[in-house]
């Protein structure tokens, strides 16, 4: 019995495909380091651009600054309402397509 489980192991093993086999824990210490390294390194990059492009408005006067960046609060506002919606709309269009086609069934 213990010679059958043996057997059976070895032809599991023989038989999976290159590269499919399962990570050693080196192998996934190095892939959860890569990932956090290029999760800091996309974050800074971001800030990094966002900081270049308000640099022109940081040079602004104080008062055109703060309307500056309260134009573009109101802005970015708009927009995530604008985003809300339309997904609240397709949601409606999805039911709707849902309920007819249980109805045709």
């Amino acid at each position: 019995m213990a010679d059958t489980i043996n057997t059976q192991t070895e032809q599991k093993h023989t038989m999976e495909a290159p590269g499919t086999e399962t990570p050693t824990f080196d192998e996934q210490s190095l892939r959860d380091e890569l990932k956090e390294a290029s999760q800091q390194f996309f974050s800074t990059l971001f800030r990094v651009g966002v900081h270049l492009a308000l640099t022109p408005v940081s040079l602004l006067p104080e008062e055109p600054r703060e309307h500056f960046v309260s134009a573009a609060r109101e802005f970015t506002r708009g927009m995530t309402t604008l985003a809300h919606e339309l997904a609240d709309n397709v949601d409606k269009i999805v039911e709707e397509v849902g309920t007819d086609l249980e109805k045709d069934l």
